[in-house]
């Protein structure tokens, strides 16, 4: 068979990615040119001709950056928004080849595992999401004190010791974002009132996140090492989770349930992909809460070299993973996961704040996490995070996306608190989001400018041309304005949302 590229039609095995190190392929043959981009009909194939193209362009060939979770997930996202506008099953094939791809690089497929040592269907990231740890020895290199940095560029990280008397010594500690911490005179001595591990915690500010812990069971002063690397660490985070595993599971539903002729294509693809979303979702049970009046959050697991380990998730982060579980409801039936979705959408509910013309707003948190209520260091609630300030910024609409998506997936699953939403959430674009006819606001408040590149996230909410056919109108608008040249997987997704709203793919759920 063949899936037509540009004007050409070639073999559906050549656009397969080759090299796996060379991170792209015979994708571009026969393209568009990006140079005619301005010039797109955005609701159109050829448009997401291009941004396919440049999210290939990009050559992520795992999630250490993060490059599935905020790529990958809106390209296979995109291709079977395009499925569903242009009934075009050559769609499903390239989703099905590509999805093989990221399937093969999990982190059980690539023998990588997290920082406690888990693997799993899962993609592990690190860089600027998670901490670096450096370790101070003693001088016969007994690991003595484990310093953390739980700021941005974690892997830039790096300590010096000198001026070594005896059993003192001065630290250094420098991250290129904030300003270098010096310790000087400082012991190993726990007893010792310049005890390295005390004073790095006293240091700690928000500003500049570094703290300490102690690795001896029976710490004593000693000779130090004089040498100090520091190490990135891996974790899972269930955003990246969520976000990879809900187009899997959403393809397999759609093969699943179609015809003969597809269930024989691809059938044996869908059960691949519907087995790795339910192993994947599966794998951060332990980090789900449910509270006593039934609402649920996911939390981020205590301990976890990251910042605010200990607190309950922002809303978005909790939200990939509801996708994901209202997609699996939908195609396995089991209710333990239409439980956890009510319970999810419970929680959210608690931080919506109306406005007299039916429109929602809700902040970044969730308004039972402390995060946004803020905390100290005596609350106890995160390692890595000791201490912060109250944070009750009002969501953006990129990140707003994840959420109206998921309440979205929960309505189409049949739920009906989802369901008596949509009108809600269609109107908090309609009075809120928009500004002109071709103009959004940055937050879900109407309050911000939206530089382009935010502001053509807009077409994210694609999925509410169902219930208002004038949000498909405003964000092809928003795109035309500003003569996007597709550069990213997220643009993948929003041209396959304008194609699905001018299709009516929007009937195809």
């Amino acid at each position: 068979m063949t899936i037509p590229i540009g004007n050409r039609p070639i073999g559906r095995r050549r656009v397969l990615l080759g090299a796996l190190a060379a991170g792209t392929a015979s994708w571009a043959l026969g393209r568009p040119s990006v140079a005619g981009a301005a010039a797109l009909e955005y609701d159109g194939p050829g448009a997401f001709d291009i941004a396919e193209q440049a999210y290939f362009d990009q050559g992520f060939t795992d999630n250490e950056g993060g490059g599935y979770a905020w790529g990958a997930s809106y390209y296979l996202l995109g291709l079977l928004r395009m499925y569903q506008a242009h009934r075009d099953r050559g769609y499903l094939d390239r989703f099905a080849d590509y999805a093989d791809t990221v399937l093969n690089r999990t982190d059980t497929a690539r023998g990588v595992t997290d920082y406690a040592g888990r693997s799993g269907d899962v993609w592990r990231t690190a860089g600027n999401y998670t901490a670096a740890h450096g370790t101070v020895t003693t001088a016969d290199g007994t690991p003595a004190v484990q310093v953390r940095w739980a700021g941005t560029r974690g892997a830039e990280t790096s300590g010096t010791i000198s001026a070594v008397v005896g059993d003192r010594f001065t630290l250094t500690l420098n991250n290129p974002t904030a300003a270098a911490l010096t310790l000087t005179d400082v012991s190993l001595d726990p007893a010792d009132d310049r005890y390295l591990v005390a004073l790095i915690n006293a240091a700690y500010k928000t500003s500049a996140r570094w703290t300490a812990v102690e690795l001896r069971e029976q710490p004593a002063a000693a000779p130090v090492g004089t040498t100090m690397r520091f190490a990135i660490q891996y974790y899972v985070f269930a955003v990246h989770t969520g976000m990879i595993s809900y187009p899997l599971a959403k393809f397999a539903r759609i093969v699943l349930d179609s015809d003969a002729l597809l269930l024989d294509r691809l059938g044996g693809q869908a059960r691949r992909a519907l087995g790795a979303a339910e192993r994947a979702a599966a794998f951060h049970d332990h980090e789900y809460r449910t509270a006593p009046d039934g609402s649920g959050d996911y939390v981020f697991e205590r301990g976890a070299p990251i910042p605010f380990d200990g607190a309950v998730q922002p809303y978005n982060q909790s939200h990939a993973m509801g996708q994901t579980l209202a997609e699996l409801y939908r195609a396995t039936g089991d209710t333990g996961y239409r439980d956890k979705v009510e319970a999810l959408l419970a929680s959210y509910m608690h931080g919506l704040r109306s406005s007299a013309d039916g429109a929602y707003s809700w902040p970044y948190w969730a308004v039972n996490s402390e995060v946004y209520r803020g905390y100290s260091a005596a609350d106890d609630v995160s390692s890595y995070t000791p201490s912060y300030s109250a944070s009750q910024q009002v969501e953006d609409i990129s990140h707003a996306a994840i959420s109206v998506e998921f309440v979205h997936a929960a309505a189409d699953a049949g739920i009906r608190s989802a369901q008596d939403q949509l009108p809600r959430f269609a109107a908090t674009y309609r009075n809120l989001v928009v500004r002109s006819d071709t103009e959004v606001w940055y937050r879900v408040d109407g309050t911000g400018d939206a530089a382009p590149s935010n502001a053509v996230q807009c077409a994210r909410w694609g999925a509410y041309a169902q219930q208002d056919v004038e949000i498909y109108r405003q964000a092809l608008r928003v795109y035309e304005a500003a003569e996007l040249v597709p550069n990213q997987g997220s643009h993948a997704l929003g041209i396959g949302y304008l194609n699905w709203g001018r299709l009516k793919g929007r009937q195809n759920r």
